[in-house]
């Protein structure tokens, strides 16, 4: 049966607190005559169980919600419960006596709603609250010290008036913290920001301190060391960041690693993430850390050169992400330097291309099969040996573009201004595929450069021709003769290219290079319409005498296309910027491109666009 009348319980109020004052109110006596009286052990009250919240519930007539907001109650081991909420007791501040001298002082006035009492605040017992919500001052907190000094009444733990007083004008003013306020809204039923609610809230608040604490006191501060104050403002900025979501910290952590010292960035996640870092990789215990171990994971995985089968945060990384350039170096035969300004070059990288940067990462796919590229490199003399064709047309195979350079560009030096051997054979497999093997020629049959006299038509343009599958005869005898294998007929030769270029038309290979795009990146232009729904370029087609059908272009429309358009690549080289900038700096302008990413082969613009 309940004792009545039910003294109303004060906002905030602690069990502890209340017991005290109900014990004086209906008995006349203090809390620990109280307790034996009813015959309730002192240890009951400071983690309550089940058991005795119900004998409360009882005798108090209180509600077990309202109880479950007035003390930490166990939940088996180091599990507490407060307010519904489930945490460690690590969120606790048991082993300290705290209070706010001015709430103390103003519950010791003849009309405070106590009258007179002092009142324990349950508040006061969160270690990540350390500001009086209500007065704006440092909370005054002290080690206990004795056992029964744990149930925090206020009468016997926290001093004279006098000396509150004296506590009270030399308190430290603190504006509360986001994350002070958070954590008491959330207590009192109310929601915050969903990426915290969607977790513990002692994880919620530990998360958002060890991710401040960087960012406030130092990536590698004696946390032992850290006052009330810096915990205070590390609080602060980590709940800033957490308050927007995984993308708020992620962005947090994005600024922070640009502070630091490029020779520090080069140490890895360890040197720029310190004691956060330190926090989820070398747990001693099974404890939960909650989603922000993801969220720095994912960071540091997109952000330094994590090699694959490392482990991270007790898990082990399945593919490197990013490189870095000493990470590729570690892994290729290239130097440094000549990796740094391949990947600016080529934009997979952004940086200075005369300058190693520690701290640069780039894809780590697309570093290192441009690192292949590079290391199986091929000068133009030595694709004459390669494709078994003189200097000149090797010269003119790669100027036109037919076979790419690595790294197109004045600023490409040493073997970035060579061709990929991948590129050369492709190129070879490509032209040796449109010829059929036969054991005698056929009666007319030269090789290309002895058909380009006789045809009167340059070189390049048969090349182009025999891939785009133009010419009806084209064999070879020797295969292993490579391009001077191959055979054509030069009257053929004549009568098609006069054609074709009569009529103004030029197969894929050559539509590709004279645009600027890969072949893949006209076919996927002549499916792509304009605004008024008109194609780009339109493909004509045209049956051969083997009754394949060969693909042609109009001139007139390549040359229309490329008036009106503008790849990212010629803006960056204008501009002497990389790609990857110039891509952000276009982006920021809210210049559209024609294709969203790469479908073209290379980023296009409209140059109308560019000109608004």
């Amino acid at each position: 049966m309940a004792l009545h009348p039910i003294l109303p319980v004060i906002a905030g109020e602690s069990l502890t607190s209340y017991l005290n004052r109900v014990a004086r109110f209906h008995c006349e006596m203090d809390l620990f005559e109280f307790l034996s009286f009813i015959e309730l052990a002192r240890s009951a009250l400071i983690t309550p169980q089940e058991e005795t919240i119900a004998r409360l519930k009882g005798l108090l007539g209180l509600s077990e919600e309202t109880l479950g907001r007035m003390a930490f109650q166990s939940a088996g081991g180091r599990v507490r419960v407060i307010a519904a909420e489930t945490v460690h007791a690590e969120f606790t501040a048991m082993k300290t006596t705290s209070f706010c001298p001015n709430c103390l002082l103003e519950d010791g006035k003849p009309d405070s709603p106590s009258q007179g009492m002092r009142v324990g605040r349950i508040a006061w017992q969160i270690g990540h609250l350390r500001t009086c919500l209500k007065h704006g001052v440092e909370l005054v907190r002290r080690p206990v010290s004795s056992y029964s000094d744990g149930l925090q009444i206020m009468a016997k733990v926290a001093p004279d008036d006098a000396t509150l007083r004296q506590l009270a004008m030399l308190a430290p003013e603190r504006t509360p913290t986001g994350l002070e306020h958070y954590i008491a809204n959330r207590l009192a039923g109310e929601r915050g920001p969903a990426w915290l609610d969607g977790q513990p809230i002692d994880l919620a608040a530990r998360a958002c301190e060890m991710l401040g604490v960087i960012l406030t006191a130092g990536t590698h501060v004696n946390l032992k060391a850290l006052d009330a104050f810096g915990w205070h403002k590390a609080g602060d900025a980590g709940f800033r960041a957490a308050s927007r979501g995984a993308e708020g910290i992620r962005q947090t952590l994005e600024l922070h690693a640009t502070r630091i010292p490029e020779e520090s960035r080069r140490g890895g996640p360890q040197h720029v993430l310190g004691r956060l870092y330190q926090w989820l990789q070398f747990k001693k215990n099974t404890k939960a850390v909650g989603p922000i171990r993801e969220v720095v994971r994912e960071f540091i995985l997109d952000s330094f050169p994590i090699a694959a089968g490392t482990d991270l945060f007790g898990e082990t990384v399945d593919c490197q992400r990013v490189h870095s350039v000493y990470s590729l170096a570690k892994v290729s035969t290239l130097h440094p330097k000549t990796i740094s300004r391949a990947m600016v070059l080529a934009g997979i990288a952004d940086g200075d291309p005369n300058r190693v940067q520690a701290h640069l990462v780039f894809d780590a796919e697309e570093g290192e099969a441009l690192a292949r590229r590079i290391e199986t490199s091929l000068t133009v003399k030595a694709l004459e040996g390669h494709l078994n064709c003189n200097r000149v047309q090797a010269q003119q195979l790669v100027r036109s573009g037919v076979i790419p350079r690595i790294i197109e560009g004045k600023q490409a030096v040493g073997a970035l201004k060579g061709v990929a051997e991948t590129d050369a054979n492709a190129f070879l497999e490509r032209f040796m595929a449109q010829a059929k093997q036969v054991d005698v020629a056929s009666p007319g049959g030269m090789d290309i450069v002895a058909a380009a006299e006789v045809a009167r038509w340059p070189v390049l343009d048969i090349i182009n021709g025999v891939i785009s599958g133009l010419f009806t005869r084209v064999e070879v005898v020797e295969p292993e003769l490579k391009f001077k294998g191959v055979l054509v007929d030069p009257e053929e030769v004549r009568t098609i290219l006069y054609r074709n270029k009569g009529a103004g038309r030029v197969g894929i290979e050559e539509a590709a290079a004279l645009i600027g795009m890969p072949v893949q990146g006209v076919n996927a232009l002549v499916k792509l319409r304009d605004g008024e729904g008109a194609p780009y370029l339109r493909e004509y087609s045209e049956v051969n005498a083997k009754g394949a059908t060969v693909r042609l272009f109009d001139m007139v429309e390549i040359l229309a296309f490329r008036r009106g358009h503008v790849s990212l690549k010629e803006i960056a080289e204008a501009a002497s910027f990389s790609p990857k900038v110039m891509k952000m700096k276009m982006d920021a302008r809210g210049a559209v491109p024609l294709t969203p990413r790469y479908e073209l082969g290379r980023v296009w613009y409209r140059k109308t666009d560019l000109s608004s």
